[in-house]
């Protein structure tokens, strides 16, 4: 059974007006929640879309570097500009 405005605000009439805040809250909270559940990937950027597109390539075609590689270069290169 589908639910109507008309019930909802029926029920709202019938609330003691000390549950306003609280049922208000929980309305946000609702729309809030209901906003989370979109893709966020609908929102990106054209831009967003094709950096993700070549990072994709680059790891498909082997251009990646691992986690321990990274770090010793990033390493390296702090410890030469400090020079």
């Amino acid at each position: 059974m589908d639910i109507t405005i008309e019930e909802i605000e029926k029920n709202l009439r019938s609330l003691p007006k000390e549950f306003f805040g609280q049922v208000n809250d929980y309305i946000d909270l609702l729309k809030s929640k209901a906003k989370i559940e979109t893709d966020w990937a609908d929102h990106l950027t054209d831009s967003q879309k094709q950096s993700i597109e070549r990072g994709i390539d680059d790891i498909k075609n082997g251009r990646t570097h691992s986690h321990e590689e990274a770090k010793r270069k990033i390493k390296q290169y702090l410890l030469e500009r400090s020079k």
